[in-house]
């Protein structure tokens, strides 16, 4: 799974790959066009999301619907003393982002498959990273379930989606109010600790585990 985006094709192909939308995201150099469109920056401030997101340069950060590495590549710049691995369900997209690590000299960037239950996660993450990628993901409480269970001590979930009320993104059918996500990261087992608002179309609510 990837990523959508707010520009036509994949704002009406989204990444379902066995949801309502039924699209695949298969050719990730024809789709890096879309994700990695320099207008794209302008409303999604990838920049200031990562300053937000990233305490220390040391984090381990997992990029889940990491795609063509949008956020993945800024990551692994902000975290030099730490590791980004980039998290997609596409073989396709993988192998895009680990050619990209390497072309662009990111050595402490690396790609994975995950499953669609959640499964396949690396362990330790500091930061587990989903842009516009969860209102994609079924039966969410069951898969954060999972994709948390080895959260580093501290680890974190940062969701960023797309707001009810915004023109971007996909349909408004498929759009999740935080009321929403809040419930279903709870039913997790997942408490918000913190938010940011100062994305135009979407919200950034950041959950952990409760403190033991």
């Amino acid at each position: 799974m990837h990523e959508s985006h707010g520009t036509t094709p994949a704002e009406h192909a989204g990444f379902h790959h066995q949801g309502p939308l039924g699209h695949r995201f298969e050719d990730a150099a024809a789709w890096s066009q879309v994700f990695d469109d320099p207008a794209r920056a302008e409303w999604q401030r990838p920049d200031e999301v990562v300053a937000a997101l990233v305490t220390r340069d040391d984090l381990a950060v997992g990029d889940l619907g990491a795609g063509t590495g949008y956020f993945s590549v800024r990551f692994a710049k902000a975290v030099p003393k730490g590791r980004v691995v980039g998290l997609d369900i596409e073989p396709t997209m993988v192998a895009y982002l680990n050619e990209r690590a390497a072309k662009e000299g990111e050595p402490n960037l690396s790609a994975v498959a995950v499953d669609t239950e959640g499964g396949g996660m690396p362990g330790d993450l500091d930061l587990l990273f989903v842009c516009n990628t969860y209102h994609h993901i079924a039966d969410r409480p069951a898969y954060f379930r999972r994709a948390t269970a080895n959260l580093a001590k501290g680890g974190r979930v940062a969701i960023v989606d797309f707001r009810v009320d915004s023109d971007r993104g996909p349909p408004k059918e498929h759009k999740l109010a935080p009321e929403t996500v809040i419930a279903e990261m709870k039913a997790a087992g997942l408490e918000l600790v913190g938010q940011h608002d100062f994305l135009p179309d979407q919200y950034i609510l950041v959950f952990a585990p409760p403190a033991s």
